[in-house]
């Protein structure tokens, strides 16, 4: 599996916000996290819509966490970003169908989607507030 320069961003901009605890314009979060401001914008867009961040207006306002930082997995960024983890597409037939002319191609299949079953759950179990240095 390979994780995206966007997730990777993505990931980064949220961590940060969350040892900020507080909202941060786009500007002082792409300065904080050395990210390409355009880029990083359309990221923190999908975020947004993924409920993960919200943006506030005003003054003192910018990006911030909208949920607590035990409530937002890895797997929801990453999901978020990059969409279903797929390790392989096995090839189909014109009809849709997933050829298995002999039960090795199905088991072989299988494996791979074990594999992305494995993915999410170890994702899903890193909460954000595990990442986050104490002290």
């Amino acid at each position: 599996m390979k994780v995206s320069k966007k997730a990777y961003y993505g990931l980064r901009a949220v961590l940060a916000l969350a040892q900020v605890r507080k909202p941060l314009s786009i500007h002082t979060l792409s300065k904080l996290e050395h990210l390409p401001e355009d880029y990083l914008e359309k990221i923190l867009q999908s975020l947004r819509k993924s409920g993960i961040v919200v943006a506030q207006k005003g003054v003192s306002g910018g990006y911030a966490l909208a949920k607590k930082e035990k409530d937002i997995s890895m797997w929801d960024i990453v999901r978020t970003l990059d969409g279903p983890v797929k390790t392989f597409e096995p090839p189909k037939e014109k009809t849709g169908a997933l050829p298995c002319p002999q039960v090795s191609h199905c088991q072989s299949n299988e494996v791979w989607r074990i594999l992305e079953e494995s993915i999410e759950k170890t994702l899903s179990k890193i909460s954000l507030n595990q990442l986050i240095p104490k002290g």
